[in-house]
C-alpha cells in the first residue's frame, strides 16, 4: 500500500501507444502454482482488438481482455479518487482510506462483527475526545498542569477502547484469503489522481475476486483506523520530512499551485494526518467512491460473456451516485502571472526543480510535452544529457517529466543537480538557455523520430504481462476519460510535428509561467 508522488521519486510512467502495430512479443514465463502475471505471448494489439467494454447501469465501466495462454488473470480497479479530491484540513485522507480498504468488511477481517461494531463506535468517540484535548494541550495559552489529568484520562480511555475492539480483529485476512487461493501482486497505490487496487489470481478464482473487491468498495469497515493513522504519520516522517528531495517537492508544489489540490502532498500534511478521524474517512468514501468514478480491467484467461454476467451480479448492485447529485467540484488553478520561487535551505545535494503550467490529457499539448521530454532527457543520447552532462559537465543528472498528476492541468518539470563545482545559479542559467533554444529552434527530425521510438519501447515494456496491461489500460481510460483512449493517444503522438513542439515551448515554457524550486544551504 503506497502513496505515489511521481515527482518526488522522479518516475514518469508512460501511458501511451498501447496499440502499436508491430510490437515485439515475448514468450510466457514458466507457470507455478501461484498466479504470477505471465508475460504476454500474443501481441498487445491483438489482445486489445478483442477487448470488450462492459458498462453497468450504476456507471461502473469494465474492460475485459481475454488472454488464454495461461490459466491466470490480473484484476485492477482504479477509482478516479486521489489527492486532487481532498480539502485543506483532511489532506492525506484518500491515502488513509486506501489503507482502510485492506482492513476488511463486516464479513472479512472480523471474528464477530455484531460485537465489533459498537466497540469501533466507542473507539471513534474516545479518539475524538483524546484528539480534542491533545490539540488543546498544544496551544500556548493552555494551562498544561490543569489539562494534563484530563488528557491522561482521555488517552487511557482511548487505549482501552482500542484494546476492546482489537480482540475482534482477524489481522490481514484479506491478504490471507488471496494468498491461500494462489494470488500474487496484491497491492494498492494512491496518487494525486487516483486510487488503484490490483491482484493476480488463477482464472478459476475470478468469482472470488469479484466477491471480495465488490465487498470492500461497498461496505468497508474502519477497523484499526487509529493504529493505521500512526503508521502513516511515521511513514510521512520517514519518506517526506526526513528526505530532502521530498521536502523540496512539497514546497515547490505548494508554491506552483495556489488553488489546485495538486499543491497538496499525496500522503498529506503531518498535522492533517494526526487529526484524521474514522468517520471522516467513511464520509469521504461515501462521497467519492461512487461506481461512475471507477474503471475495472481484467486481463487473462477469461470467457467474456461469463465474466460480463458475473460483473453484473457482483458489481451491478453497488449503489450509484444519487440522482441529481453532481460530481465533487475541484478548484481550478488561476493563470500564473509571474515567476515564483521556492527555496529550501538544508544540508543536502543542491537541487533544482523547475515547473511550467501546461494542459493535461487529452489536450494535444500533453502529447507534445511528452515527446519534448523524450527529446531533451529521454536517455543517454538525449540532447541535454549530451550537452549539459557529458560535454559541458554542468549537470550530474537531468530529467524531464510531468506532474504531480495527469488528469488536471499540471506542470512540465525539470529536475537536475549540479556536477562538480558548478553552482545552482550556473546550472539554472544553462537549463534556461536550453529552454530558450527550444522556443527559437524546432527540434530536429532525427530527434523527433528517436523520441517516438523511445515511447514505443517504453510502452512495450509496460505491457509485457497481464498486470502491466491491466494497469496501463485503467490509467489511460481514466486520464483520457475514454476506454479507448490509448488508440487516440497513438494517433496524437504520430501526428506531432517539430513545429508543434516549438509552439508548445513558445506558449508554455515562458518565465511568467515558471516556478523555480531550489535546494541549497
Amino acid at each position: 500500500m503506497t502513496s505515489t508522488n511521481k515527482g518526488a521519486t522522479m518516475l514518469k510512467r508512460t501511458c501511451a501507444i498501447a496499440l502499436w502495430i508491430g510490437l515485439a512479443t515475448a514468450a510466457f514465463a514458466a507457470q507455478g502454482d501461484a498466479a504470477t502475471s505471465p508475460t504476454l505471448k500474443t501481441a498487445p494489439h491483438d489482445l486489445l482488438a478483442a477487448m470488450r467494454v462492459v458498462r453497468l447501469d450504476n456507471g461502473m465501466v469494465f474492460l475485459i481482455c481475454p488472454n488464454r495462454r495461461a490459466p491466470v488473470f490480473s484484476g485492477v480497479i482504479r477509482f478516479d479518487v486521489g489527492g486532487k479530491d481532498e480539502k485543506p484540513g483532511t489532506t492525506g485522507i484518500a491515502h488513509m482510506f486506501e489503507h482502510m480498504a485492506f482492513k476488511g468488511t463486516p464479513q472479512f477481517g472480523t471474528k464477530d462483527y455484531a460485537r465489533e461494531k459498537p466497540a469501533l463506535e466507542k473507539v471513534t468517540a474516545a479518539a475524538k475526545q483524546y484528539d480534542r484535548l491533545r490539540s488543546l494541550a498544544m496551544q500556548p495559552w493552555t494551562d498544561k498542569a490543569k489539562i494534563k489529568p484530563r488528557l491522561d484520562a482521555a488517552r487511557k480511555a482511548f487505549e482501552q477502547a482500542q484494546a476492546e475492539a482489537q480482540q475482534y480483529v482477524v489481522p490481514n485476512e484479506f491478504d490471507q484469503i488471496y494468498s491461500r487461493e494462489g494470488g500474487s501482486d496484491m497491492n494498492a497505490s494512491t496518487s494525486s489522481d487516483a486510487t488503484t487496487y490490483y491482484v493476480s489470481l488463477p482464472s478459476n478464482r475470478l468469482e472470488l475476486w469479484m466477491k471480495m473487491e465488490s465487498a470492500r468498495i461497498s461496505e468497508p469497515v474502519m477497523r484499526e483506523f487509529y493504529k493505521e493513522r500512526s503508521v502513516i504519520l511515521e511513514e510521512r516522517r520517514m519518506r517526506n520530512d526526513n528526505d530532502p528531495i521530498s521536502r523540496l517537492w512539497d514546497v515547490t508544489m505548494a508554491t506552483a499551485f495556489v488553488a489546485s489540490p495538486y499543491g497538496y502532498p499525496v500522503i498529506g500534511w503531518s498535522d492533517d494526518i494526526a487529526n484524521l478521524e474514522a468517520d471522516e474517512a467513511y464520509r469521504f468514501f461515501r462521497q467519492q467512491y461512487t461506481p461512475d468514478r471507477a474503471v475495472g480491467v481484467l486481463v487473462g484467461d477469461l470467457d467474456v460473456e461469463r465474466t460480463r454476467q458475473m460483473l453484473v451480479k457482483h458489481f451491478g448492485p453497488l449503489k450509484p451516485r444519487p440522482a441529481g447529485a453532481d460530481a465533487p467540484r475541484i478548484t481550478s488553478e488561476p493563470k500564473q502571472a509571474g515567476e515564483r520561487i521556492a527555496k529550501l535551505a538544508v544540508e543536502a545535494q543542491p537541487t533544482l526543480l523547475l515547473g511550467w503550467h501546461k494542459p493535461c490529457a487529452p489536450d494535444p499539448a500533453d502529447v507534445q510535452a511528452e515527446l519534448l521530454m523524450q527529446v531533451i532527457t529521454g536517455g543517454r543520447s538525449a540532447r541535454w544529457f549530451e550537452k549539459l552532462v557529458k560535454k559541458e559537465r554542468l549537470a550530474a543528472d537531468c530529467s524531464a517529466f510531468s506532474g504531480p498528476g495527469e488528469v488536471l492541468p499540471n506542470l512540465f518539470m525539470i529536475y537536475s543537480t549540479p556536477q562538480g563545482k558548478t553552482t545552482l545559479d550556473q546550472l539554472q542559467a544553462a537549463i534556461l538557455a536550453e529552454v530558450d533554444r527550444l522556443r527559437k529552434e524546432p527540434v530536429t527530425a532525427e530527434e523527433l523520430t528517436a523520441a517516438k521510438k523511445m515511447l514505443r519501447a517504453d510502452t512495450m515494456r509496460s505491457l509485457e504481462d497481464n498486470l502491466g496491461m491491466a494497469r496501463e489500460l485503467a490509467e489511460a481510460a481514466q486520464i483520457g476519460k475514454d476506454p479507448y483512449y490509448l488508440e487516440t493517444r497513438l494517433r496524437q503522438i504520430e501526428a506531432v510535428t517539430a513545429a508543434d513542439i516549438q509552439k508548445f515551448a513558445q506558449t508554455y515554457l515562458i518565465d511568467d509561467n515558471m516556478t523555480v524550486g531550489r535546494m541549497e544551504k
